[in-house]
């Protein structure tokens, strides 16, 4: 194969590795850490903790106290909305993944996220009209230990 062929082919290939993107958030495993802080999420509100989850390498985000609020902003517009969290959330902590659908400040869909002395997973799908304006929120409300693993948002919806 002469090179133009095999340049021709490769930008094909990765300009269809990017129309399969499917992710509306950066960071869902929480790995991406500047000092003390997220660095693809908000920390609007209260205290978060780096600390492992199931592997001493692999982390999550402790929600310490309460009230704590992340946020982060849609990567683009989608017709639909898929939550996947991995998270464990002792009895008494209070835990909802929230969407802003435009990002004009009024919350238009808020799932709790279940309650385990152990690591979780739940899915979700939701038909909200997500705007590249949109945000998504995961709330504290609840005193006791609340750890996430994963809060993956994507436009997978199996309807």
């Amino acid at each position: 194969m002469n090179r133009v062929a095999l340049l021709v082919s490769l930008m094909i290939c990765l300009s269809s590795l990017a129309a399969c993107e499917t992710d509306l958030v950066d960071d869902p495993g929480f790995q991406l850490w500047c000092g003390e802080k997220l660095c693809s999420w908000e920390l609007e509100e209260g205290e978060i903790r780096k600390v492992p989850t199931w592997h001493t390498h692999d982390y999550g985000v402790e929600l310490v106290g309460a009230p704590v609020l992340l946020s982060q902003g849609a990567q683009r517009s989608a017709p639909c909305v898929r939550i996947e969290v991995t998270s464990k959330v002792e009895a008494g902590a209070m835990v909802t993944v929230e969407a802003d659908a435009d990002g004009d400040g009024e919350v238009d869909w808020t799932v709790p996220v279940d309650g385990s002395d152990r690591f979780v997973s739940q899915v979700q799908d939701v038909a909200l009209d997500l705007s590249y304006e949109g945000v998504f929120y995961l709330l504290k409300s609840g005193q006791g230990e609340a750890v996430v693993a994963r809060l993956r948002v994507s436009d997978e919806c199996e309807w």
